[in-house]
């Protein structure tokens, strides 16, 4: 559970097969409200999240899917960020910054060596909260849908 003082009750589990629906159904409502529409290249990874992913948890509140975070082994000691989203009703609340620190410790208890990501020029929020964590941007982007997305990278090691 977390609970934070200012009505944030959440609990946060390891991904489950029975919860793929509330995970989809985030990760397109966050695309869509963010200009972006489900890309069946891009989005691959909503077909089978737990093949995708070395690692994946979701926030609950009750049985609804409020936010996930999601690591991806690109080799090498390397991670890659993906899948954090919130639903707006939990944005600002301080989950985001629990999610976070829960990838970056799992990472440095797996031995990896860096983090790379890749958000929306939209995201402002979200490339505070990297930056804060000691994400620093890296040249080159990550083109969808018309959109300029920012690189980042965090290393560990």
């Amino acid at each position: 559970m977390v609970g934070d003082g200012r009505g944030l009750d959440l609990q946060i589990i390891p991904f489950e097969a029975a919860r793929a629906d509330g995970f989809r159904s985030l990760v397109v409502d966050t695309l869509r409200e963010f200009g972006f529409e489900p890309d069946p290249e891009l989005d691959g990874d909503l077909d089978d999240p737990a093949a995708t992913y070395v690692a994946l948890w979701l926030a609950l509140s009750g049985s609804e899917v409020v936010g996930s975070v999601a690591l991806r082994d690109l080799g090498d000691g390397v991670l890659e960020l993906k899948r954090m989203y919130l639903r707006p009703s939990q944005r600002g609340r301080g989950l985001g910054k629990h999610l976070l620190a829960l990838t970056l410790d799992w990472a440095r208890a797996h031995g990896a060596r860096a983090i790379t990501l890749d958000t929306s020029e939209r995201m402002v929020a979200a490339q505070h909260l990297y930056e804060a964590h000691g994400f620093r941007r890296v040249p080159g982007d990550a083109p969808r849908q018309g959109q300029c997305r920012l690189l980042y990278e965090l290393r560990l090691t």
